[in-house]
């Protein structure tokens, strides 16, 4: 019964993956207090300092996350989601230019990766670094290079991660499962930290 719930959870977990394909989610920009929702303006500004030619049509939705927080230490990240795959990937693949521009070091373009895909490779970053020399996120999978063969492996669920890894702490993995069986719609967004602005440990937001 574990198992075969264990399957399912995976299956929805492919599923999800593919339905947040042209996401991205955009960390570290301040928020206007004047302005309850400034994504869209943000996203164009961006667009414009990246170089990128970006019409109202491309964008289905853009938003900030959460509710609205007294402390703008930590601004809201923004997820924003595009007409085309083509279009989030333009994003993507020019985001290394933000640390060129002035007043955008601290800003973090990524995918939007499901909860537990977003557990896997932040429990890969902190507790794997013994396992692997590199270990990224690309097209809603986990790419990891192995110390001992160099070879990359894709990890997209725990059961991937057993197979290269012999002692895994399943204990936040389990959790995480189980709470996406009763919360299909729950997102696992991470911490963010105050001084650089960018996603720590991840942690669950209803």
């Amino acid at each position: 019964m574990v198992q075969k719930t264990s399957l399912l959870v995976f299956h929805l977990d492919r599923q999800e993956q593919y339905i947040r394909r042209e996401n991205i989610l955009i960390y570290g920009i301040e928020e206007n207090k004047e302005d309850n929702d400034d994504g869209e303006r943000v996203l164009f500004k961006l667009a414009d300092e990246l170089q990128i030619d970006l019409e109202n049509n491309e964008i289905q939705r853009v938003h900030r996350l959460g509710q609205k927080r007294r402390n703008n230490e930590n601004p809201r990240p923004i997820i924003a989601r595009f007409v085309s795959y083509k279009k989030r990937n333009e994003f993507l693949a020019n985001k290394r230019d933000l640390k060129n521009i002035d007043g955008r070091q601290h800003v973090f373009v990524c995918e939007d990766l499901t909860p537990l895909r977003n557990t896997l490779l932040r429990y890969m970053q902190k507790s794997c670094s013994d396992m692997f020399t590199s270990c990224y996120n690309r097209n809603g999978n986990i790419k990891a290079k192995l110390k001992t063969s160099e070879k990359w492996v894709t990890v997209t669920s725990p059961d991937d991660l057993f197979k290269h890894v012999i002692d895994v702490d399943y204990k936040q993995m389990e959790t995480v499962a189980k709470y996406l069986t009763t919360n299909p719609t729950a997102k696992i967004l991470p911490s963010v930290n105050s001084e650089t602005k960018r996603p720590m440990q991840a942690t669950i937001h209803i």
